[in-house]
C-alpha cells in the first residue's frame, strides 16, 4: 500500500511539474520556461524490454521508464569502452542521462552499462 501511494505521488508530481515551471516563470528574476521544453533527467534501473530505439527500464519500487535512444546516444560499457545498442539487452542494469519529455519518455543522451544481466537477447 505504501509503494502504491508513493507511485501515485510521483506520478502526480510529474504531471504537475510543467505547470509549476510555467507559473514560476512569471516571477521576477526567474527565466520563463516553455511548456514544451524538455528537462534534464537521470535514472538507473534494469532493462525489462527492448525494441528498436526504445528500452523499458524498471527502477524498482514498481516505477517503469521508457527510454528512447538513437545513433547520437553515447553508450559506455562498465569497463569504460564504447558500447553499442547490441550491448543493451534484457537484464542489464543501466544508468541513463537524458531529457524527460512531458509525455514521460526519456530521450537518452548517455547510457552507461552498470551491470550485465543473465538474459541476453
Amino acid at each position: 500500500m505504501v509503494i502504491r501511494r508513493f507511485t501515485v505521488l510521483v506520478a502526480l508530481l510529474f504531471c504537475t511539474f510543467p505547470f509549476c515551471r510555467i507559473a514560476l516563470g512569471s516571477l521576477p528574476g526567474v527565466a520563463p520556461a516553455s511548456a514544451a521544453q524538455d528537462s534534464d533527467f537521470t535514472m538507473e534501473g534494469k532493462i525489462t524490454d527492448k525494441s528498436a530505439g526504445k528500452l523499458t527500464v524498471s527502477s524498482g519500487d514498481n516505477i517503469i521508464f521508457h527510454i528512447l535512444y538513437n545513433d547520437k546516444t553515447q553508450i559506455k560499457k562498465k569497463d569504460g569502452s564504447v558500447g553499442t545498442a547490441q550491448d543493451l539487452h534484457i537484464g542489464v542494469t543501466i544508468s541513463v542521462a537524458g531529457d524527460l519529455a512531458e509525455s514521460g519518455e526519456i530521450t537518452a543522451r548517455k547510457i552507461a552499462i552498470e551491470a550485465e544481466g543473465s538474459d541476453k537477447q
